[in-house]
């Protein structure tokens, strides 16, 4: 029969093996199989037999799961490799099994009888908690990233670089991971779920930048000013803290500075403390530091308030001819009227 494609990693798998191995006998399965809604699953074995003196066509391959005996077929892989789908029962998620290859040598006109089987017993795992890939496997601090797999529950969380990334999972078949604020490298990505850890593979963290505008400030002491830090990404679940760190500690006052979650800036108030001059410096894990030149002037004097007097209002002086008004006549005081005389008697 003509050899056929070979996948890579069945392909992968037999070049570990040379063909001059002492038991020809090779199992060629992974100990951990997805489950899937059949619970079918296929076993391979590689049977390399050399013998000179074999007689071809008497070649058969068994396969021995929990005691059970089942013959194989020859798979579409090439002449040496045998195949059989093993129907797991529901309530098993795992299968002990070994391998058993018969053939007939011929030695003149006497027939015998070989057989091989595996050095050892395995061990057959259906899992269904696994990965099946990571969509991507590089980005910026703040880059979503899908997972797709099996067995996924809401209250699992991905693990990158040691640090609990923002988790969604949408469906039990898939979810999304947020990078976390990391300096650029490689970081193993982990899936917890409950007790169980997962690997899920390696992710590599790109430098990212900020876009900081004005590239330099000046303010009065005492009077305030705005700095807008932005960066392409959209910042993740909880929000990108930013580091800003000053040489002129006692001229600069202002918050502490996150970029909220879901948004890619934020305008930051800064007021001016005592006179002087140095820089800002912004920096976060994951991406190029910028650095802002600072001037803080003295405090402007206070302004000038001119004072007002209420004039006194005098009245206007009446110039005009006075109208003049009758005198009244004087009576002169009357004058007392004499006593009568008293007549006397004689």
């Amino acid at each position: 029969m003509k050899a056929k494609h070979i996948p890579f990693t069945l392909a992968l798998i037999l070049a570990v093996f040379p063909a001059a191995c002492r038991n020809p006998v090779v199992n060629i399965n992974t100990p951990q199989v997805a489950e899937n809604q059949s619970r079918i699953y296929s076993l391979f074995v590689n049977a390399r037999l050399n013998e000179n003196n074999m007689i071809e066509g008497t070649t058969k391959a068994f396969v021995v799961i929990e005691g059970e005996t089942y013959p194989m077929t020859l798979a579409a892989y090439g002449d040496e490799i045998y195949q059989y789908d093993y129907h797991m029962p529901v309530d098993h998620m795992q299968a002990k099994y070994y391998f058993v290859i018969k053939y007939d040598e011929k030695f003149g006109l006497l027939v015998k009888h070989r057989e091989w089987k595996s050095d050892q017993t395995y061990t057959l795992n259906i899992v269904n908690h696994y990965v099946q890939q990571m969509e991507v496997t590089r980005g910026l601090v703040g880059s979503v990233v899908p997972i797709v797999g099996r067995g996924f529950m809401p209250e699992d969380y991905i693990v990158i670089g040691g640090i609990a990334a923002p988790t969604r999972v949408p469906s039990a078949i898939g979810m999304t991971f947020q990078v976390p604020p990391l300096a650029p490298g490689d970081y193993p990505v982990e899936w917890h779920s409950g007790s169980e850890v997962i690997q899920v593979g390696a992710f590599h963290v790109d430098i990212s930048n900020f876009k900081v505008a004005p590239d330099s400030l000046e303010v009065a002491s005492t009077n305030s000013t705005t700095l807008t830090i932005s960066m392409d990404q959209l910042a993740p679940d909880g929000g990108l803290p930013v580091s800003v760190m000053t040489n002129v500690p006692a001229s600069v006052i202002m918050d502490k500075v996150v970029i909220p979650a879901g948004q890619n800036s934020v305008n930051v108030k800064i007021t001016g403390g005592q006179p002087g001059a140095g820089n800002l410096l912004i920096n976060t894990p994951g991406f190029n530091p910028v650095t802002v030149s600072i001037k803080v002037d003295d405090a402007p004097p206070p302004p000038v308030i001119p004072v007002t007097t209420t004039p006194v209002v005098v009245p206007p002086v009446d110039t005009s001819t006075p109208i003049l008004a009758p005198v009244a006549p004087v009576t002169p005081p009357s004058t007392p009227a004499e006593p009568a005389q008293v007549i006397r008697g004689s």
